[in-house]
């Protein structure tokens, strides 16, 4: 007979009275490290599959890696990419840490001051805790296989998946779409079954492009969508209207959409809906969270890791570069 796989509600509720009597919080929230994403909509929960869409140049990939770096000292990752290489992602991180953009450190164009700043970063990530994938085959099942291995080798609590329609099921008849929804309830399923956040990225579909004025995503633009918004936990919905070219948000101060990025929290099983607003810098390798799109502020890149990352342990002053 199988192990015990049920738990009284007497029990639970009880847990739950002793942890705010302990003023433990909420144990299966884990804060993504974004201020005002955090204050207003929540972290990342345990047991729950967190899906981030976008349309191309949405910067899904970046953003998730921002979050990712957020984390990363304090909880155990892994990190599956489908689209880009290991070394490519890990370019990326280095560049979200340094503010240095991704091309000048892939191609190598670097001065000494970056390559001291890239050293800086290679030392705070002697103690990360982020995996990175190289499986070379987007099969779903065999992703699991690897993802319940993990947990059990190094806790793991987060897994990020970059991204859905690059996943199959191998041999699959009933239909694309079906075979989407498929995977996403494996997913569900596994995220539940090991309780760990499991973040997956996913594209839209090209009727954000050819939709009127506002080219504003909503949940039914998950391509291939299926069952993908009845099945996710959250859905987070990358906008940047600059892309667009339009330059004023539809806001009461017609607010400059200069570098701003809106992440639309399309579903929030256990909170509310809205959006959350971002900043990214120059070189589009951070976001920074901000309250309102209008805020003014300044703020240097290369000190970004501390603003979004209020976890991380302090550092000497007279290493930290400014």
């Amino acid at each position: 007979m199988s192990t015990q796989q049920y738990t009284s509600i007497s029990t639970l509720s009880k847990e739950i009275v002793q942890n705010i009597e302990n003023k433990d919080g909420n144990k299966n929230l884990i804060p993504t490290g974004f201020q005002y994403l955090d204050a207003e909509f929540g972290g990342l929960s345990l047991g729950e599959l967190v899906v981030i869409g976008g349309r191309p140049a949405m910067g899904k990939s970046q953003f998730v890696i921002n979050l990712v770096s957020n984390i990363c000292d304090r909880e155990p990752i892994l990190f599956f990419s489908f689209d880009l290489t290991p070394t490519t992602l890990t370019s990326r991180i280095l560049s979200n840490r340094t503010g240095i953009a991704v091309d000048k450190l892939i191609r190598n164009q670097l001065i000494d001051s970056d390559v001291n700043l890239i050293k800086l970063a290679v030392k705070q990530l002697e103690n990360s805790k982020l995996f990175v994938s190289d499986i070379g085959v987007a099969n779903v099942n065999q992703t699991v296989e690897i993802i319940k291995e993990h947990v059990e080798l190094h806790r793991t609590k987060i897994v990020v998946i970059d991204y859905l329609q690059l996943l199959g099921m191998g041999k699959y008849n009933s239909g694309r779409e079906a075979e989407i929804g498929h995977i996403c309830r494996v997913l569900k399923m596994c995220a539940k079954e090991l309780n760990i956040c499991i973040v997956l990225l996913s594209q839209l579909s090209r009727a954000v492009e050819v939709r009127g004025s506002s080219k504003k995503p909503q949940l039914s633009d998950l391509r291939d969508s299926g069952s993908i918004e009845q099945i996710a936990d959250k859905v987070w919905l990358l906008y940047r209207p600059e892309y667009y070219m339009i330059d004023e948000l539809d806001d009461d101060e017609f607010t400059s959409t200069d570098c701003i990025l809106m992440v639309i929290v399309a579903k929030n099983k256990n909170g509310k809906i809205g959006v959350s607003y971002f900043k990214r810098d120059i070189s589009f390798t951070s976001f920074l969270s901000i309250q309102r799109p209008g805020d003014t502020f300044t703020f240097n890149v290369k000190r970004l890791l501390d603003l979004e990352n209020p976890f991380k342990k302090d550092t000497d002053d007279d290493t930290v570069p400014f």
